[in-house]
């Protein structure tokens, strides 16, 4: 059984999904790993489905695995042995009238009926696809994204007369804005991952918020700030998982996240939530995790529980064996 994991363009901006199936294919339980293939182009182009048409061809006995993004790149593939991944729905949140009927035919709808197989990474990524297409509920399977093993517990006394507050992500969904106005005024230091935009910047000034940020590392350099950091602040908007929640749970650092799915449910109260349309609620979680010892280090102890399930030995075999079952009614028949 030969697979092939078919990504988007390279992006130096926007990599989360790269760095998730990465950890999934170095703890693959066979010695050969799936071969990665990336597109040419990036957004909707045709190219990319002439690329993948002739990458394709006359290739028998392969698993084809769209890892997400491209969703439409399943229409070039073998239709009987194609997966697609879909983390989220977020275009719903960005895009009205005409435009967002388009993008949901090219990218939800058509690939949706077409693959063999949908892989969701979460009950909230499933219960999305099932509301918005006529999907069969038995066509999608829930596998979800696993925990960094770069990511480490190194013991660190809480600074409580200034905790540094990491923030993961910059796009308009991670809340940056608001989180800036939130924590104003509260001791504290920012470091943010991702490159910032000009208007962040403008922001983080406007409020006055003590920052440092940086993009491009490598995951080694984001253990390191997960280590370095007091609490993980982390109160999007929209997820289709929230990867820095089970993150920050390995490091035995407090995390502060949104009290809406999937980060609710992936929390299993080893979190704490908050609105995050709510200013003063963003506040009130973060000025309760720096000042409340106890209730810190009880949701610090419970998501050493909660991560167990997200390692990524446990996730690749997930994958493994969906694969097996996809070859072995495709291939074998």
């Amino acid at each position: 059984m030969k697979i092939i994991q078919v990504f988007r363009k390279k992006n130096a901006r926007f990599f989360s999904i790269e760095n998730v199936f990465g950890r999934i294919n170095r703890a693959w339980p066979l010695a050969e790993k799936p071969e990665e293939l990336n597109l040419p182009h990036s957004g909707i182009a045709f190219p990319n489905l002439l690329f993948l048409l002739n990458n394709s061809k006359r290739k028998k006995n392969t698993i084809f695995h769209v890892t997400g993004d491209a969703h439409y790149a399943v229409l070039a593939l073998p239709r009987n042995c194609t997966i697609l991944t879909i983390h989220d729905s977020v275009f719903f949140e960005q895009h009205k009238g005409l435009k967002l009927w388009v993008l949901k035919k090219i990218l939800l709808d058509i690939p949706v009926w077409y693959c063999r197989y949908i892989t969701a990474i979460s009950e909230k990524s499933k219960q999305e696809i099932m509301e918005n297409t006529a999907c069969d509920p038995l066509k999608i399977k829930i596998i979800p994204n696993p925990v960094s093993p770069a990511i480490y517990f190194q013991p660190k006394e809480f600074n409580q007369e200034c905790p540094v507050l990491l923030f993961i992500g910059v796009k308009p969904n991670k809340n940056l804005e608001r989180v800036c106005e939130a924590i104003q005024s509260i001791p504290c230091k920012l470091h943010i991952i991702g490159k910032l935009f000009e208007k962040q910047v403008s922001i983080l000034k406007e409020f006055g918020i003590r920052y440092e940020a940086v993009s491009g590392i490598s995951e080694e350099e984001v253990a390191m700030k997960y280590a370095e950091a007091d609490i993980i602040l982390f109160p999007s908007l929209y997820e289709g998982f929230g990867l820095p929640v089970i993150e920050g749970f390995k490091a035995g650092r407090v995390v502060v996240t949104s009290n809406i799915r999937p980060m609710n449910d992936i929390a299993e109260n080893a979190a704490c939530l908050v609105d995050p349309l709510d200013v003063h609620s963003i506040r009130e979680g973060v000025l309760k995790t720096i000042h409340n010892k106890a209730y810190r280090e009880q949701l610090i102890t419970r998501g050493f529980e909660v991560v167990k399930k997200y390692q990524p030995e446990t996730i690749a075999l997930q994958y493994f064996q969906l694969y097996q079952e996809v070859y072995n009614k495709t291939c074998v028949e």
